[in-house]
């Protein structure tokens, strides 16, 4: 699997497209190609492919449409996967990387650029980088971005890789500094030797009867015989159930993750608990 270079667009890209504008973007804002209008028709260039498209074909979208379309094989597709469960990506405003949905909850958050709310998460990261559960792979970009020189991560579910494959702000997880492995982030860890990574990063999805195991005791203990002496982690955790449930998650976590041997440096509500093997 690798990222697929074909043009997707948001409402704003369709509503400018409907303008007539001189230049839209057809990656979510990342550039911008001119087009050409002849009559209901517009002509473009991107990722070297010249395309021509009917204005009449674009998808319907209103003030509130979230919803990201694809190209594919000359018809505008939403990137969308009805299986088990549903899943799809949405663009909340111009210039934002898209969030994942699953079963209508986000992934991300709605309120601030998904990448923004990643690079607050990820403050450092340096050498080899283990991470749990891929997603789209905004933290294995920034991980890259911030200074590690190599990420392997670790996705299960297909659906959303089938999905990142077409995110133009995921491309970054095809890098030749990433390995991108499919398959139970445990069996993973526990296949890695001791000391392989200098830094761990999990962003597992939200606590829930079906990812306990991604905050189990044995799960920490795997993240801390990986990591080199000195090695750091940050677990991202969710706020799910903070407000109106009265949970705390992060009190289940810093109590594990300190048995398991590490030492918790500080927990930053709102994104996560950052800690370092002894």
């Amino acid at each position: 699997m690798g990222p697929v270079i074909t043009p997707v667009v948001s409402r704003w890209q369709i509503e400018d497209l409907g303008r007539r504008e001189k230049a839209v973007s057809f990656d979510l804002e990342i550039s911008r190609s001119e087009v050409e209008y002849l009559g209901g028709r517009a002509r473009f260039v991107y990722g070297g492919v010249e395309y021509e498209i009917s204005l009449d074909d674009l998808p319907e979208v209103d003030g509130e449409s979230c919803e990201v379309f694809a190209l594919v094989g000359g018809r505008w597709v939403e990137l969308s996967i009805a299986a088990s469960r549903f899943y799809k990506l949405c663009v909340f405003k111009r210039g934002w990387a898209p969030t994942l949905m699953i079963d209508g909850i986000t992934m991300h958050s709605v309120l601030e650029n998904p990448l923004s709310v990643t690079a607050k998460k990820i403050e450092r990261a340096w050498g080899r980088v283990f991470e749990c559960c891929t997603g789209l792979g905004y933290t294995a970009i920034e991980a890259l971005r911030r200074g590690a020189r190599h990420v392997v991560t670790v996705e299960i579910d297909l659906n959303v890789l089938a999905l990142a494959a077409y995110n133009p702000y995921s491309r970054g997880l095809w890098s030749p500094q990433v390995d991108l492995a499919v398959g139970d982030c445990l069996s993973f860890a526990e296949a890695a030797r001791d000391g392989a990574f200098d830094y761990v990063l999990h962003d597992p999805p939200r606590l829930s009867h079906a990812t306990q195991r991604l905050y189990s005791e044995s799960l920490y203990r795997e993240f801390y015989r990986l990591l080199r002496r000195g090695g750091g982690l940050f677990h991202y955790v969710s706020q799910s159930g903070v407000k109106y449930r009265g949970l705390n998650p992060y009190k289940g976590v810093v109590e594990r993750l300190r048995r398991a041997g590490f030492v918790v440096d500080r927990v930053k509500e709102g994104y996560g608990v950052y800690a370092r093997k002894r």
